[in-house]
Parts: C-alpha cells; sequence; structure tokens
C-alpha cells in the first residue's frame, strides 16, 4: 500500500487578531486593491463594512454581491464580470461565498484573500472547493496545486456573528478527530506528517471540548476572552490544518457520512453543516460500540447546544419513511461511512440511530 501523500499545510499568511484586515494595505499597493475583484455576500458585507481598507470604494474596484452556489454557471458569470484586468480576488463571507471566491481567483490566475466573517468551517484556510449543482446538491470537491495567499481573520466580526454559526464549526472541527483516528488506526505506520495531522486534530480536540462553552458565554457578552480567540483558530486554522498534513487519513468518516443523510431530509434544512455533523459524530461512536465516548459527547454537546438526538432536528426516530431516506443516503455507495472498519447495512446504523436516541433520552431524564 503506498502512503504517499501530499501535503499541504497552510495559507501564505494567517492573521487573526483584532485588526487584521489592515495587514491588506500592507500586502497589497493601491494600484493593486483599486483593481481588485471583492465577491461578498450582502449580510457579510455589512458585518465586516466597518473594518474593510477605503480601497473597497476604489473606482477600479469590481464588487459582487453573491448569494448563489459553487457551482459552474455562477463561477462563469462572477469571473465574466470581474474582467481580464484584475489583481486580486478578495472573498468576504462564509464558505460558499470563499470557496466561490477560491475558484474565480484561480480561474483569473490570481491570489485570493479570504476575510471569513463567521467561524462555521474552516474554509477561509483550506486550498480546496466544494462544487454544487445549480439546485444546491454537492457533487465534489477540488484540492488546488496552490494556497490562498492570504487569511485575514478579524474577530470582531465573528464575535458578532449568530451563536449558530460558531456552533457550527465546533461541531464540524470536533469531528477532525473522531474521524481521524477511524481513517488512521495505526498512525505509527503512516508519514510523520498524518501524525502531525492528527496531534493537531487531538489539539483542537481539546481546546473545543475545554474552552467551547466559556467561548459560547463570552460570544454571548460581547467579549473577546482568550477562549472565544482560541476557539475560532481551532476552527479555522487548525481545522484546516488537520487536513492539510494528513491528507486522505485525516478527512471524513462515518460523522460526514451521517451528514449527508441527514441533507436528503426536508426537517433539518435548516440546521447548519457543521450541526449535522456533531450529531453524526454521535453515531459514530454508536457504530463503533464506544459508548461511554457516546455518553460523554452527548453531555458536552448538550452543555454547548449541539443536538444529541434526531428528535432535535425535528426528526421523529419512529418516523419509518424519514430514517430510511437517512439510512439510504449515509449507506449510498461511495459514501465515506464505508471506510469504518465495521460491517454495515441498514439494521446496524438504524441500531446506532436508535442508541444516541436511547442516550439522550436517559440524560434529560
Amino acid at each position: 500500500m503506498s502512503y504517499a501523500i501530499r501535503v499541504q499545510v497552510s495559507p501564505d499568511n494567517y492573521y487573526s487578531y483584532p485588526g487584521a484586515i489592515e495587514q491588506l494595505v500592507h500586502f497589497y499597493p493601491a494600484d493593486v486593491l483599486a483593481n481588485a475583484v471583492w465577491i461578498y455576500g450582502e449580510r457579510a458585507l455589512a458585518a465586516a463594512r466597518a473594518y474593510l481598507p477605503a480601497s473597497f470604494d476604489a473606482p477600479g474596484a469590481v464588487r459582487i454581491g453573491f448569494a448563489g452556489h459553487c457551482s459552474e454557471r455562477d463561477v462563469a458569470d462572477l469571473a465574466r464580470r470581474a474582467g481580464g484586468d484584475r489583481r486580486v480576488v478578495i472573498g468576504v463571507g462564509g464558505g460558499a461565498v470563499l470557496d466561490t471566491a477560491k475558484v474565480v481567483a484561480r480561474r483569473l490566475g490570481i491570489p485570493l484573500v479570504a476575510i471569513p466573517t463567521i467561524a462555521a468551517t474552516c474554509a477561509a484556510w483550506t486550498p480546496l472547493s466544494v462544487w454544487y449543482d445549480d439546485a444546491g446538491q454537492a457533487l465534489r470537491f477540488e484540492i488546488f496545486a496552490d494556497a490562498n495567499h492570504l487569511v485575514l481573520v478579524e474577530p470582531r466580526i465573528i464575535l458578532a456573528a449568530p451563536k449558530a454559526y460558531l456552533l457550527a464549526g465546533i461541531g464540524d472541527t470536533l469531528a477532525k478527530w473522531y474521524e481521524a483516528v477511524v481513517l488512521s488506526p495505526e498512525p505509527e505506520k503512516l508519514p510523520l506528517t498524518v501524525r502531525l495531522g492528527l496531534q493537531t486534530a487531538l489539539a483542537a480536540r481539546d481546546v473545543l471540548l475545554n474552552q467551547s462553552a466559556a467561548a459560547l458565554t463570552a460570544l454571548d457578552r460581547g467579549e473577546l476572552s482568550q477562549d472565544f480567540l482560541d476557539v475560532v483558530d481551532a476552527i479555522i486554522a487548525a481545522g484546516g490544518m488537520v487536513g492539510g498534513l494528513g491528507e486522505r487519513y485525516t478527512r471524513v468518516a462515518a460523522a460526514h457520512a451521517v451528514h449527508n443523510g441527514l441533507t436528503a431530509l426536508p426537517a433539518t434544512a435548516s440546521f447548519l453543516h457543521g450541526t449535522k455533523v456533531a450529531y453524526g459524530i454521535l453515531v459514530q461512536c454508536a457504530l463503533l460500540g464506544q459508548h461511554d465516548v457516546l455518553r460523554a459527547l452527548s453531555a458536552a454537546w448538550s452543555r454547548f447546544g449541539l443536538p444529541t438526538s434526531l428528535a432535535a432536528m425535528r426528526v421523529d426516530i419512529n418516523d419509518r419513511d424519514a430514517v430510511g431516506q437517512l439510512i439510504a443516503r449515509t449507506l449510498q455507495p461511495g459514501e465515506s461511512i464505508h471506510l469504518v472498519p465495521i460491517a454495515l447495512n441498514e439494521a446496524i446504523v438504524l441500531q446506532a440511530l436508535r442508541d444516541v436516541e436511547a442516550v439522550a433520552a436517559g440524560a434529560a431524564a
């Protein structure tokens, strides 16, 4: 078996502190920023506007509000609207905006600056984008040959964002550890970079399990506490670093497959990606017979405000049709759940779902 992997640890430059966006003018002179393409979500722009440089309003800059998907049609349209004489692409927003901006920058052959306005994923850090069709269904992800040039995290913007986004980032990043250990059961036989990725995932897990409650309280109070800053960096930087170090040995397993299964149910549409992944971690623990871990994590999820049951996501475990759709999509051929080292069938997954519900019900009793 070949252990050859490609290591791409980080963006070229990462700044995360109050005032980080000021670095933009140190990396790009005025004439470059005057020929920038700004791609942003409207709500993201409203949140970030006070922190952006005056060059945002430069007459020669192209400013594009974006509310679509990272789809071929949307990317082609944005590249056309940008024109052929741009110098840098600056994405301002969440994962969908940043993924799209990353592709547009590569299409135009110019650098990418990412300014995340939420900490729901590690999208600002990672040199990859998730592609969708025009209906919003995920198709595949594309890994780029080059890193993002500059990532600027202004924690005051993220502090003002809705709590649901930070919760989603906590859930998605915790999965880095719980899925990576499934993919790398014998790390001593793998390259050192994979082991470094596992150590990064473990460090992020410890930060999130130990500091998330305090970080969420700080967010409620509008305080830039060290706990809050650590959790934001764990999500964006450490979360992105894990896959960059370990590649296929530190990516996705059952938790993300359960997320994909949940997307088949309209009742879960309002729940964010990382929130569904957090529930998927519990299901993975049940599948692997890790009942002590399941109970501990279910209790932690309750403290944080993450879902501990299907009922918390408006799905009835006794609704045979809905649960059947969930299981069928989760077990779809090619899904990452099949990387879990146990035999799988519908009955086994159903039992895992029921085990998760039972732990949640026991904790609530």
